[in-house]
């Protein structure tokens, strides 16, 4: 009997899988302690896939390499999300669709430092890059929605709305009030003050946008890299 040779490229996945799943964990439980079970646990969650999500797919060498790293690194958010269905009026059915909102998130900003990758930055520039861009998409209502009314497109604020993953998560969960109308909030932004918006109803162009976003940037990013790769 021959002992089998362990591949210690598969010990380091394992230990960066599961360092991911860690820090995730940590980070969510981090945002519970602070915000309790509400909304702004909801958002603390997409601030956390925002900054460790590019970290778990960027370098991998295999497509079921880079979505472990994305599961690692959603799958705490979402667990930690689900305390609020033992704890307020929120559904089980309601934190399925904040959870797919997360995902379909969490891939498009995957996909961004992949595709930022391939265009050959180096891997810690490129999952920078996707960072702040998706630090930027989350806090758009702070820094975008008065300009626009200034510069007179307020009408595309609506828009933008429909896809926002913060305000998307907002309007499904009808248990909690419209974070339009907190105090912090006033001060922050102009939605509902010189420009009115509807929450969304549903989730389903906020999931097509940014699911079909980051299927192209994976493909893009991964898929054909490995093509190269094998031809050559």
């Amino acid at each position: 009997m021959t002992n089998q040779i362990r591949n210690p490229n598969d010990e380091r996945a394992f230990v960066r899988f599961l360092l991911l799943f860690v820090l995730s964990l940590i980070a969510s439980a981090a945002c519970a302690w602070a915000a309790g079970s509400s909304l702004g646990l909801f958002f603390g969650g997409l601030f956390v896939v925002t900054f460790l999500t590019p970290a778990g797919v960027l370098q991998q060498k295999s497509l079921a390499a880079a979505m472990g790293g994305l599961i690692a690194v959603v799958a705490p958010v979402a667990g930690v999300w689900l305390i609020t269905v033992f704890e307020t009026a929120d559904t089980f059915g309601q934190w399925i669709e904040a959870t797919m909102v997360l995902a379909v998130y969490a891939l498009a900003i995957g996909g961004i430092g992949l595709g930022l990758a391939r265009a050959k930055l180096p891997a810690v520039f490129a999952a920078g890059l996707a960072i702040l861009v998706g630090l930027a998409w989350l806090t758009w209502p702070v820094w975008l929605s008065g300009a626009l009314v200034r510069a007179g497109f307020g009408g595309m604020v609506q828009n933008l709305v429909w896809l926002h993953p913060p305000l998307v998560i907002n309007g499904i969960l009808t248990g909690e009030p419209a974070w339009t109308e907190r105090s912090l909030a006033y001060h922050l932004t102009d939605l509902n003050q010189d420009v009115p918006i509807r929450l969304p109803g549903n989730i389903g162009a906020c999931v097509a946008v940014h699911g079909i976003l980051g299927l192209l940037l994976w493909w893009m990013g991964l898929m054909r890299r490995s093509t190269h790769a094998t031809q050559h």
